[in-house]
């Protein structure tokens, strides 16, 4: 049934990226598949491309997907080229409404509540017909107040918080898009493919990681529902190849044996996700080359025993080492590992177990043949995480230790990658700021370019000290997003208990800790 009107949906990147989103092809699908029109834009180097100008009287609402902080700039630059008022009280009846989502803005949605005029806290599914129904309203206002009755959509003019985060709890039952066909000449990302998310949110609670409290909790696909979807996605597509897409692939038990239906059943070619080391045994490697894949991405984060009890990730060189060496023998010519340094009360003798454990595996990879990567990489606290509290180590320090494991990797053959502490500034004073961070990413959005330094410059126009989004916090202290959303299984004690944990553990030296890591004796 057609609706009558249409939004658009804005991704404020490039199309190749666009189109390697699953939450893009989602998004589109579902309204599209509820008699909504749907028009697409993506800012291609700074310059908006739509496929027609914005028609304000029939287009309801424009819909931004933001999974990154850095790209509220991106958003802010996109609206102007669009003719719309960066200002949510800049927009009056004729303006569609902007409404945001993402991982980023459900995380703190407090830099977005001057530029937009509503925010999804969570997923689409459980609310997509809500929101439907809410564009239908006659007025704007009509609008924005069905919007507010919502469940887990915050109205910032409406100043209708707190707002609890939305979640799909049945996945077996929500509405999946099977067709995720690019146009021609725009290539994704990570290639041609069908992408299936096997996987929602994650179970394993590390305490650094954002993707894993604000998608609690973990749910799976059952291996029916999988192989459906699996053969009619490569049908509608015409694809080879399927992606799959979670946060910890193997957790799901239904893992192993739809692996093994997309390459021995199906003859398909696969891809897996980063993957927990643990997690890749001799048989998965074997399957895992079969599917055609030639690299194997794990994330140790680090080689400390101390850090890794503290950040409750389990996985210490042993553990790193047995997989590296199930991946290298089933014929994986490549590994690429995550690193992280510069945690709070990370020392010395942390890093050097971080470098030596990284140049083991990089010995192993080089004797056997193949290419090893590292990607090193600064650790930046996040909202609704354990780690909120803590502050980004001093940029100096960060490229410091950086530049240190760098040059001992290279030197050992290794291929070496990682996040500019410079960014790591950008992106950490945005996720943790408040509504004042607005008017920065304003400023920011009209400036020549978008860098650091330009960024810097932002702030100090418009009077806003980067110092205390990027600094440590005292643990009593309540940051602005949790009087925004209430986040289940994430809630403010919880994670003030973690960080609590987290500090006692690393200044015991991981003696506070009765986590068991393999090959960490202390």
């Amino acid at each position: 049934m057609a609706r009558g009107f249409t939004v658009l949906l804005l991704y404020p990147g490039p199309r190749s990226v666009a189109y390697s989103s699953l939450a893009f092809h989602l998004i589109r699908g579902l309204l599209s598949s509820m008699g909504v029109g749907v028009k697409t834009a993506f800012l291609e180097d700074g310059v908006l491309e739509a496929g027609q100008p914005l028609d304000p009287r029939e287009t309801r609402a424009v819909l931004v997907s933001l999974p990154y902080e850095i790209m509220y700039a991106d958003m802010v630059r996109a609206l102007e080229q669009l003719g719309l008022n960066p200002w949510a009280r800049g927009r009056g009846e004729g303006d569609p409404l902007v409404i945001a989502g993402g991982p980023a803005a459900t995380a703190n949605p407090a830099p977005l509540l001057d530029l937009v005029d509503a925010v999804l806290v969570g997923e689409l599914e459980p609310v997509a017909e809500g929101l439907v129904d809410a564009l239908q309203e006659p007025t704007r206002r009509g609008r924005l107040e069905a919007l507010s009755r919502l469940p887990g959509v915050l109205v910032p003019s409406l100043e209708n918080w707190p707002v609890t985060r939305v979640y799909v709890e049945d996945l077996d039952a929500a509405w999946y898009p099977l067709d995720q066909r690019a146009p021609p000449g725009v290539e994704p990302v990570w290639g041609r493919g069908f992408i299936l998310e096997t996987s929602r949110g994650c179970g394993r609670g590390c305490r650094f990681c954002m993707e894993g409290t604000v998608f609690r909790p973990r749910r799976d696909r059952s291996l029916e529902v999988l192989k459906h979807l699996l053969r009619e996605g490569v049908r509608v597509n015409g694809a080879q190849r399927v992606i799959f897409y979670s946060l910890v692939f193997f957790d799901n038990r239904a893992s192993d044996e739809i692996l093994w239906y997309a390459v021995e059943d199906l003859g398909l070619q696969a891809s897996v996700p980063s993957l927990r080391a643990e997690t890749l045994t001799w048989e998965r490697a074997g399957l895992i080359a079969r599917g055609g894949q030639r690299t194997v991405t794990i994330a140790p984060e680090t080689g400390s025993c101390t850090i890794a009890r503290a950040i409750l990730k389990p996985i210490g060189g042993d553990i790193t080492l047995w997989a590296v060496d199930n991946a290298l023998g089933q014929g994986i010519t490549g590994v690429k590992l995550y690193l992280i340094t510069g945690f709070p009360g990370e020392g010395e003798e942390d890093l050097a177990q971080t470098r030596d454990l990284a140049l083991r595996v990089v010995e192993r990879v080089r004797k056997a043949g193949g290419v090893a990567k590292a990607s090193i990489n600064p650790f930046m606290p996040k909202p609704v995480t354990g780690m909120q509290w803590a502050g980004l180590a001093p940029r100096r320090l960060l490229e410091e230790r950086i530049n240190r494991l760098s040059r001992a990797l290279r030197r050992a053959g290794a291929r070496v990658s990682g996040y500019d502490p410079r960014w790591a500034e950008v992106q950490v004073a945005l996720a943790r700021g408040g509504r004042e961070m607005a008017r920065v990413v304003v400023e920011w959005a009209r400036m020549p370019r978008q860098t650091p330094s330009s960024f810097r410059a932002a702030a100090r126009r418009a009077g806003v000290s980067l110092d205390w989004s990027l600094g440590e916090w005292p643990a009593d202290y309540t940051p602005p997003w949790h009087r925004l959303v209430e986040h289940p299984r994430a809630e403010l004690w919880r994670l003030r208990r973690d960080w609590e944990i987290y500090r006692r553990v690393v200044e015991s030296r991981g003696g506070a800790s009765r986590l068991r890591i393999p090959g960490c004796t202390a």
